[in-house]
């Protein structure tokens, strides 16, 4: 093989290896795979706020509620999933386990001892509530880096999290209305 081919073979290999395995031929993009890992820790945090309700919720609602925030766990873990496999495929080291999540989680602590309806949803909303702040905060961060396939991640993520809201919040009783 000439050389002259043999650098043309090598410039379509490298082309390729670097399109089909990003994570082993281009160095990860520290402040985006930061930024998802950051996300990455409410989620886990949140879906465990969801099946602590889901554990522990009282009332006339139980067997509602019992079963919405076990889905409500499903969607935040499938989330989750997606955020950790994208800080994968970028090269970032993903830190998914609870004690770490629990370390460097940005949500207020959820209280254990609360049982009836009104509290776990208020509790829950308040969490859900920052999340919304921080993905929203995250998508705008991760485009200013550059990386849109990131930012549609977390927009995608910020829509879920909206629905959710929307969702558990219907789950209040409406405040009465006095007349004035």
């Amino acid at each position: 093989m000439t050389t002259r081919t043999a650098r043309k073979c090598k410039r379509l290999l490298d082309t390729k290896a670097s399109y089909t395995m990003p994570n082993r031929f281009v160095p990860p993009n520290d402040d985006v795979c930061e930024v998802l890992q950051q996300r990455l820790y409410d989620l886990i945090d949140l879906a465990s706020h969801a099946k602590q309700v889901h554990w522990t919720v009282q009332g006339r609602e139980f067997l509602a509620l019992h079963e919405f925030f076990d889905k409500v766990n499903a969607e935040l873990n499938d989330h989750a999933d997606i955020v950790a496999e994208r800080i994968a495929a970028l090269g970032g080291q993903v830190k998914g386990t609870i004690q770490a999540a629990a370390k460097d989680t940005h949500l207020p602590d959820y209280p254990l001892n609360i049982a009836s309806t009104t509290n776990h949803i208020e509790a829950f909303s308040s969490s859900i509530f920052q999340l919304k702040i921080l993905v929203r905060a995250s998508v705008k961060t991760v485009a200013e880096l550059n990386d849109n396939c990131s930012a549609d991640l977390l927009s995608e993520l910020s829509r879920k999290i909206d629905e959710i809201s929307w969702m558990v919040g219907a789950q209040m009783e409406p405040k009465s209305r006095e007349a004035t």
